[in-house]
C-alpha cells in the first residue's frame, strides 16, 4: 500500500469507525438493507426484545467503513474485497491500511 499518503480521516469518518467497533463488540455487524423488511417472527421478536441488528449508515461512504471494520474484525485480517470498495469511495491506501490496523 502507498505509505506516502497521509492516513487522515474526518471526524465523521472516525465516528463511523467507532460505530463499527460498537457493532462488532455487540456481535451485530450484519446490517440489514433499508429496503429489506424482517419476517413476521422477526418483527415480533424485535418488538419484544428490541432491535439487535444495526441498520446501514445513511451515507454509503460511511457504511463502507463500517462494513470494512466489522468484516476485518470478524476475520481478524483485512477484508481485501471491501478495501477495494473503500478505495472506490475515495480513500487512499494509507487510510485503508490505518483502518485495518485498528480493526484487527
Amino acid at each position: 500500500m502507498d505509505r506516502l499518503a497521509a492516513p487522515e480521516l474526518s471526524q465523521t469518518e472516525w465516528a463511523a469507525v467507532s460505530v463499527a467497533f460498537q457493532d462488532a463488540a455487540a456481535c451485530g455487524c450484519t446490517a440489514v438493507p433499508a429496503t429489506e423488511r424482517p419476517s413476521l417472527l422477526g418483527r415480533v421478536a424485535e418488538a419484544l426484545f428490541g432491535s439487535r441488528r444495526p441498520t446501514p449508515l445513511a451515507n454509503p461512504r460511511l457504511e463502507a467503513i463500517r462494513q470494512f471494520v466489522c468484516t476485518t474484525r470478524r476475520q481478524r485480517k483485512p477484508a481485501a474485497d471491501l478495501a477495494a470498495v473503500l478505495v472506490d469511495h475515495g480513500f487512499n491506501p494509507a487510510q485503508v491500511e490505518a483502518i485495518a490496523l485498528l480493526a484487527i
